[in-house]
């Protein structure tokens, strides 16, 4: 259809045949589409915006939580992020990962949840979880820890062994969540039953009741341990993401369910995306997606061989000898910054089209609530 700036046209045939394809435009349609100009490109929602949105709307209703049971729009607010996280795993879940294990910036206690919640729409998914039982898990992730969201991040930043009132304290908190689940008015079972038992173990060791739980507990209690794992606290350092799932698989039969436990570690992948690596060129790279084969995903290196930023971000197929993966990097090792954005694209924009909106209107969440309360029925939700 082209031909390259500056050719000669050397033949009657090439003329003609121009001629047949088009080589006239109409000029009122040409003068339309000149003043019209460019179309905007579209742009693809930000998962890594998407999530920072729900952990601002997250840390908002736990740091408020008296508040707004009292003005009835818990509920609402717990559904709308349920739906952030599940918007953010359907559009790229090896984003949605990476989130979970490259940006640990800040509450602790309601961060934590957020990933937590990540990775059991993750798993939930895979298991063919019904829909309905996926939402109550999922949501049973960002209120699991709802007595305790302060103590939290007390006993996080504590390097000596807990008391025993402490330890009391920390073996009510699943049953205290429940009861303001009540009082909140939330009537799921599966969601209850869920937060009360997130800390059962699958032989009966756990508290607070040491009993046998469900399956959705049994999911809700892997992705807290994993979670936890990986993140670096007073009394333990930070283990990298395929130690913390070595973990889990070494206490299948024990803590964890076996076939939960299967799954769990076969959705993650040995090396999950976000994971950082040193291949055996020598260079630091994050994983990007599952491979074909479990032992070899697809990284993409931003620190050389030498150790410096390389000005290119490097896609490298870990299947092949020169590429392979040679040691998974020690998080308290390695502290670099790394740009989601460079890596997966708009994708992991930390602004996506709507994010700007979205950030402000969390900022605004508390008058919005307060507003929201004052307003008779059909009222809109905090993410209106």
């Amino acid at each position: 259809m082209l031909l390259s700036k500056g050719h000669v046209i050397s033949s009657d045939g090439q003329l003609d045949r121009l001629v047949r394809v088009g080589l006239y435009a109409d000029a009122e349609a040409l003068a339309r589409t000149r003043a019209e100009g460019p179309a905007e490109p579209i742009k693809p929602p930000s998962v890594t915006a998407t999530l920072a949105v729900a952990r601002k709307k997250l840390d908002y209703l736990v740091g408020n939580v008296e508040q707004v049971i009292r003005q009835g729009v818990f509920l609402r607010g717990i559904e709308e992020i349920t739906q952030h996280i599940d918007a953010a795993c359907s559009h790229d879940q090896n984003v949605a990962m990476a989130m979970v294990l490259l940006r640990q910036e800040g509450r602790y206690a309601t961060r934590h949840m957020i990933n937590v919640a990540t990775v059991v729409r993750l798993v939930a998914r895979a298991m063919n979880m019904p829909k309905e039982r996926e939402g109550s898990v999922v949501a049973a992730a960002l209120t699991m820890n709802l007595a305790m969201a302060d103590y939290q991040d007390e006993l996080k930043q504590q390097a000596e062994p807990l008391t025993p009132t402490q330890r009391a304290r920390l073996d009510r908190h699943p049953l205290e969540a429940r009861e303001l689940l009540l009082r909140a008015g939330v009537t799921d079972p599966v969601w209850l039953t869920a937060v009360e038992q997130h800390h059962e173990h699958f032989d009966g060791s756990g508290y607070p009741g040491r009993s046998r739980c469900i399956v959705e507990a049994q999911l809700l209690c892997l992705a807290d341990v994993f979670c936890a794992r990986i993140v670096p606290c007073a009394y333990r350092p930070a283990v990298a993401s395929n130690v913390a799932l070595r973990g889990i698989l070494l206490e299948r039969g024990k803590a964890f369910d076996p076939t939960v436990a299967a799954v769990f570690i076969k959705t993650l992948g040995i090396y999950p995306p976000g994971m950082l690596v040193r291949l055996v060129s020598g260079e630091v790279g994050v994983v990007l997606q599952q491979g074909s084969n479990a032992q070899q995903p697809a990284v993409a290196t931003f620190i050389s061989p030498q150790g410096t930023p390389t000005s290119l971000i490097l896609r490298r197929d870990t299947s092949q000898d020169a590429y392979a993966i040679a040691a998974a990097i020690d998080p308290k090792s390695f502290s670099a910054y790394v740009n989601m954005e460079a890596i997966w694209g708009a994708t992991a924009a930390a602004h996506g089209p709507e994010a700007h909106s979205r950030a402000k209107h969390a900022v605004r969440v508390a008058a919005a609530l307060s507003a929201n309360a004052a307003m008779e029925q059909g009222r809109p939700g905090l993410a209106a």
